[in-house]
C-alpha cells in the first residue's frame, strides 16, 4: 500500500513556537511507508524554510492581504467585516480545493483554530477530511462552534484541553481525541555547558527564567513582577526571558522592558530573544517559571525538566500532565503573583529541594514524554480520517 498524502497547513509560518516545532519534529520522525507529508502555507518564513530542509515539499499560496493582516482574528469584527472576509476567502478556497484534488490529498492537518476556519471551505469543496490539532484551552465561543462543524476530527494536545472542549461541545465530544505531546528527549537531557559566561552571569548565581513569546497570554508581566519581588530577597539571583514579541505586541514588549528597567540597569535581567540552542539555555536555569494565562500544554516545562530543571507554572491547560504538584515542580493559580513568588522563593532558598525536584522532573518526563508516542498518535489520527 502506498503512503497516504497528508497536507500540513501552518497558519503562522513566520514563527517557530511550540506548534511549529511539533510539526517539524513530526517530519523528522514519521514513517515514510505510512505518510507522505506536504506543507501548505500562506507565506514564506522560518517554518517553511525548516520544512524544506527536511525534504518536505512546500507550496505557498498567499492569502488576500486583508486576511493576512487579521492575525488570529479571522472572522472577527462586525457582521460586515466578516462578510467581507468570507468573500475574500472564497476564491482562495477554490484555488486550494483545486490544488488538493490535483495532488490527490487524502487528509488535511490544521495547526490551530484559525487554520481550520481558513481551510474549512476548501476542505468541503475538495471533500478532503480536516484534522484540527487543538493547542489552547481558550474558549472562542461561536468561532469554536464553527470550527467544530468544519473539522472531521480534532486531537487535543493535553487531557486538560480535551476535557475542556468536550465539556463545551457535547455534540462533538466523540470527535475530540487526544494526541500526547512529546519531544526528542536526548536532545534536551544530554550534558553540556551553559550560557552563563556569554550572558555575564556568575557561576554561582541562581537563574530564574521564562521561555515563550513576549505577550500577555504568556504572562510576561507576571514574571517581571515576580522578578522585582524576588530581587529584594535574593540579591544574587539573575532573571532571564527567552523569546520575543510578534509585531502586534511590540508595544507590550516595550512596556515590559520598561518595567524591568531596575533589574536591567543592575545587569540582573537578561532578554535574549529567540535562541537556536535551547538545551544550553535550559542548562543555564535553576528554576523555570511559566505564568501563562492561556495554554494548551506547556512544552517548555517538559524540555526544561529533561535538563533537570523544576518549574513553577500556572494552572492553565496541560498542568495536570506536565507537573506533579509538589514533586516535579509547583502549580499555582493563574495571575497569583504572591503564590508564584512564594513557590519560587521556596526553591531558591532550599538547594536540596530544588535538586530533588529537578531529578524527579527529569525522571518523570523521560518516562512519559518521548517523541515517538506523539508521532505514532498523530499518524494514527490522520490515517483514521483519510479519504477512502
Amino acid at each position: 500500500m502506498s503512503p497516504t498524502t497528508i497536507v500540513f497547513y501552518q497558519s503562522s509560518p513566520q514563527h517557530l513556537y511550540g506548534g511549529q516545532l511539533d510539526i517539524l519534529r513530526f517530519f523528522q520522525y514519521y514513517d515514510p511507508s505510512q505518510v507522505k507529508p506536504m506543507v501548505l502555507a500562506p507565506a514564506d518564513g522560518p517554518f517553511v524554510d525548516r520544512a524544506r530542509l527536511l525534504g518536505v515539499p512546500v507550496t505557498v499560496m498567499a492569502l488576500p492581504a486583508e486576511l493576512a493582516r487579521t492575525g488570529g482574528a479571522l472572522l472577527h469584527g462586525t457582521a460586515w467585516a466578516r462578510l467581507r472576509q468570507a468573500a475574500l476567502l472564497t476564491p482562495w478556497s477554490m484555488r486550494v480545493a483545486r490544488w488538493l484534488r490535483q495532488n490527490q490529498v487524502e487528509a488535511l492537518y490544521a495547526n490551530n483554530r484559525r487554520a481550520v476556519l481558513t481551510l474549512g471551505l476548501a476542505a468541503r469543496m475538495a471533500q478532503t477530511p480536516l484534522f484540527w490539532h487543538i493547542k489552547q484551552d481558550q474558549d472562542r465561543g461561536w468561532l469554536d462552534t464553527l470550527a467544530m462543524h468544519l473539522m472531521t476530527y480534532a486531537g487535543a494536545c493535553s487531557r486538560d484541553v480535551q476535557q475542556a472542549f468536550q465539556h463545551r461541545h457535547l455534540r462533538h465530544a466523540h470527535r475530540i481525541g487526544y494526541i500526547p505531546n512529546g519531544i526528542p528527549l536526548d536532545h534536551f537531557s544530554r550534558p553540556g555547558g551553559t550560557m552563563r559566561a556569554v550572558l555575564g552571569i556568575p557561576p554561582d548565581a541562581p537563574v530564574v527564567g521564562l521561555v515563550g513569546s513576549i505577550t500577555p497570554r504568556k504572562g510576561v508581566d507576571v514574571f517581571i513582577e515576580i522578578a522585582l519581588r524576588l530581587a529584594k530577597t535574593f540579591p544574587n539571583v539573575h532573571f532571564l526571558v527567552t523569546g520575543d514579541a510578534p509585531p502586534t505586541y511590540f508595544d507590550y514588549k516595550t512596556r515590559m522592558m520598561s518595567l524591568a528597567r531596575p533589574l536591567l540597569e543592575t545587569g540582573r535581567f537578561h532578554a535574549t530573544g529567540w535562541l537556536e540552542d535551547m538545551p544550553t539555555l535550559y542548562r543555564t536555569l535553576d528554576v523555570l517559571v511559566m505564568p501563562s494565562r492561556v495554554e494548551g500544554f506547556g512544552l517548555v516545562i517538559v524540555e526544561a525538566a529533561a535538563a533537570g530543571v523544576p518549574a513553577v507554572r500556572s494552572a492553565s491547560g496541560g498542568h495536570t500532565e506536565t507537573t506533579l504538584n509538589g514533586q516535579t515542580g509547583f502549580v499555582v493559580p493563574i495571575d497569583d503573583v504572591d503564590a508564584f513568588t512564594e513557590r519560587v522563593s521556596q526553591l531558591l532558598a532550599d538547594d536540596a529541594l530544588r535538586r530533588r525536584m529537578g531529578r524527579s522532573a527529569r525522571e518523570y518526563v523521560l518516562q512519559h514524554f518521548g517523541i515517538q508516542p506523539f508521532v505514532d498518535a498523530l499518524t494514527d489520527a490522520l490515517l483514521a480520517i483519510r479519504k477512502t
